[in-house]
C-alpha cells in the first residue's frame, strides 16, 4: 500500500492581477517544481479542474511510500512564489495501490454509494475513491454524486489554464 495525498488548490484573485510576465515566471517556476517531483520514487499526477469545479482550479495526486516524501513536497511547494497565490481547498490522505494514468478524474472524498459504473478504473483507498474513465461515465456520476472532477494535464499545461 501506497500513501496518497490529494490536495486540491483555488489560485487567488491577486494572481489574475498580475503582470503577465511575472505571472509566466511564477509558473515556469512551479512547473519545474513538478515535474522534478514527477521523475521521484511515487508519482505526482497533476490535474485542472479549470471551468469544473468553482470551488479549485488545480488539483496534485502525490503517492509515496514513506510520510517524509509527501512532507518534503508540501515543503519545497510552500517556498515557491506562486504558492503564496494558491489558497489550499482541501488535502485528503489515504492509502491504496495502483497509480494513475492519463485522462479525466472523479475523486470522491467519502467514497460513493452504490454500483460503479462499467468502463471505469477504481483506485480505492481505505475512505476515497477516484474514478478514471471516460468523461461521458464520469461527468453525470460526478454531479449526482458530488465529487471533483478534473482532467489530467502535464505541469506546464495545467498551470497556462490558470
Amino acid at each position: 500500500m501506497r500513501l496518497w495525498a490529494f490536495s486540491l488548490f483555488r489560485v487567488s484573485p491577486e494572481f489574475r492581477r498580475l503582470e503577465a510576465e511575472l505571472q509566466e515566471h511564477l509558473k515556469e517556476e512551479f512547473a519545474f517544481l513538478l515535474e522534478r517531483w514527477q521523475a521521484r520514487e511515487g508519482f505526482l499526477a497533476v490535474y485542472s479542474l479549470v471551468g469544473l469545479s468553482a470551488e479549485a482550479d488545480l488539483l496534485l495526486w502525490q503517492g509515496a511510500e514513506e510520510p517524509k516524501a509527501l512532507q518534503a513536497f508540501r515543503r519545497e511547494l510552500h517556498r515557491t512564489r506562486l504558492a503564496g497565490y494558491l489558497e489550499p481547498v482541501a488535502l485528503h490522505l489515504d492509502r491504496g495501490e495502483r497509480e494513475p494514468g492519463e485522462g479525466v478524474l472523479a475523486l470522491f472524498p467519502y467514497g460513493l454509494e452504490g454500483l460503479l459504473p462499467e468502463g471505469l478504473r477504481a483506485f480505492r483507498g481505505e475512505n476515497l475513491l477516484a474514478l478514471e474513465g471516460p468523461w461521458d461515465v464520469l461527468f453525470p456520476l460526478a454531479l449526482r454524486e458530488g465529487g471533483h472532477l478534473a482532467v489530467r494535464r502535464l505541469p506546464r499545461e495545467a498551470l497556462d489554464e490558470l
